[in-house]
Order: C-alpha cells, then sequence, then structure tokens
C-alpha cells in the first residue's frame, strides 16, 4: 500500500510538472485537493498498517480480537482514500462527487480498528532466556579424558 500511494503521489507531480489542465485549472480546485487528500490519507495509513503488525510482534494481546482490527484497519486504508480519489471525478461544481461517500465508512472502519487494538489487553511478550549450549565444552573434555 506504502508503494502504490508513493506513485499515487509521483503521478499528482507529474501532474504539476507538466501543467495538466484537468488538475491544475481553478474550475478543478476540488479535484486537487481531493487527490491530495486521497494520497495522503492512503501513505499515513499505510504506515499505520506497517506500524500495528510491529507492534503485534512486540506486544501480543487477544489473537482473534487483533486479527479483527486488522481487517478494519485494512478496509478502511482502501476506502478512506478512494473515497477521496473518487470523489475527484465526476465534480458537480464545486461538490466532490457520490464517491466520497466510502470517506465516512472508512473513517469509521479505521477508527474501530484503533478501539479494538485499544481494548484487546495486549501484554509485553516475554524475552526468551538465551538457549545453554547442549553437552558443552566442558562435558566433552570430561568425557574425553575417561
Amino acid at each position: 500500500m506504502l508503494a502504490a500511494f508513493a506513485i499515487v503521489g509521483i503521478t499528482l507531480e507529474g501532474f504539476h510538472g507538466f501543467k495538466t489542465g484537468w488538475y491544475l485549472e481553478d474550475a478543478y480546485e476540488t479535484r486537487r485537493l481531493l487527490f491530495t487528500l486521497g494520497h495522503a490519507h492512503g501513505a499515513l495509513l499505510a504506515l499505520i498498517n506497517i506500524v500495528f503488525g510491529v507492534a503485534l510482534a512486540a506486544l501480543g494481546g487477544n489473537i482473534a480480537r487483533l486479527l479483527q482490527a486488522s481487517r478494519l484497519l485494512l478496509m478502511g486504508t482502501v476506502l478512506l482514500p478512494a473515497g477521496f480519489f473518487l470523489g475527484g471525478f465526476g465534480l458537480y461544481g464545486s461538490d466532490p462527487g457520490v464517491g466520497v461517500y466510502l470517506v465516512p465508512v472508512g473513517a469509521l472502519c479505521v477508527l474501530a480498528a484503533f478501539l479494538i487494538a485499544a481494548v484487546s489487553g495486549g501484554t509485553p511478550v516475554p524475552e526468551a532466556e538465551p538457549l545453554k549450549p547442549v553437552g558443552g565444552t566442558r562435558a566433552r573434555s570430561k568425557r574425553s579424558k575417561r
């Protein structure tokens, strides 16, 4: 997801660089805003997904609930930016297209994921003890003397 939204950001910069009319003209300011919001939210949520995965490994917790939170977070990572991008198409004057209705749905998915993760009761995973050698060098040396 992070790579996908980085590509979207590069594409948006390309629209600026090539002075693309349907993106930069004043009449399409709403489109430019919605595309920028989609890119920014998508990149941020992709980073949150990465942090969430790393935190799961470190904190543990109720696996079933955290799996549910992970799925909701992924759904929100797709729906929220998609709503912004789709809202940028089919503009009605300065109003966004109907795709923008996906934004609150995605936002609710992300919020629910955060709440579920917060109450899942994650506890730190104890550190493993260092491995002890089996039949260490001392034991071998005693056997060889016998």
